[in-house]
């Protein structure tokens, strides 16, 4: 953890000695009375914290808060429901990059069983976008969406968008060499198994272009990182 996250602002936060962020201000940063740390309210603002209390009950730290919440960039993910452990990776690689939405879908190709995964039971996603967040120094993580299939996913697509999808085998132009005019950027990737015949038409209907990364095939949550360090200096140096 680079920020320790907490539900609400208050001058004065208190953590349980059985907390998890407790044990971790304790064990892994081992922070005594008076040493500063840096907290957040999940998808709200930061603060330089102190602690101030330190006993067998937990742990008491004073709080001076940002104005400033952390910005997300304006960059999309819609990705083909992949196997819940390869979909930990990417909420968690979302929420470092400040992504602003991840989509997944139900592919064509994809494997029904990764639906009804624990993951997406009880909103357990959600601790990896934290652990995203956390790693980031941020307290802002992506809104979550999950549809049952890619035309579902394009549906609230803003018009005027710029919008890519990764292909393997039918691309014949490399994602940098994209143009991309409009924000968000929204970037598409299948499941494991590529997209099907139909996916790619639909993709194409709905404006998408399909680019590669090059000619080696790389993993989900690796061309998704690698396909985000393309896309946001486009915007950022925009």
């Amino acid at each position: 953890m680079n920020i320790i996250l907490v539900e609400s602002q208050s001058d004065l936060v208190e953590l349980a000695a059985e907390d998890a962020r407790t044990q971790h201000i304790r064990g892994t940063l081992r922070l005594g009375l008076g040493q500063p740390l840096y907290v957040g309210v999940l998808q709200g603002p930061r603060g330089y914290a102190k602690m101030v209390r330190d006993d067998a009950q937990g742990i008491a730290l004073e709080v001076e808060w940002e104005t400033r919440i952390p910005p997300l960039y304006p960059l999309e993910w819609i990705l083909g429901l992949p196997r819940p452990q390869t979909a930990k990776k990417l909420l968690e690689a979302g929420a470092s990059l400040g992504v602003q939405k991840i989509t997944f879908f139900d592919a064509e190709k994809g494997e029904p069983a990764y639906a009804k995964s624990s993951l997406w039971k009880e909103e357990r996603w959600v601790e990896h976008l934290k652990l995203g967040a956390e790693q980031a120094f941020a307290t802002t993580f992506p809104e979550l969406v999950r549809t049952a299939s890619l035309a579902d996913a394009l549906t609230s697509i803003s018009p005027r968008s710029s919008c890519v999808a990764l292909d393997v085998y039918e691309a014949n132009i490399s994602l940098g060499a994209v143009a991309l005019k409009d924000t968000p950027y929204i970037l598409a990737l299948g499941p494991e198994r590529g997209w099907s015949a139909d996916e790619r038409t639909i993709l194409r209907k709905h404006g998408f272009t399909l680019a590669h990364l090059g000619e080696r095939v790389l993993r989900c949550e690796t061309a998704a990182v690698v396909a985000s360090g393309v896309l946001l200096p486009k915007w950022i140096d925009g």
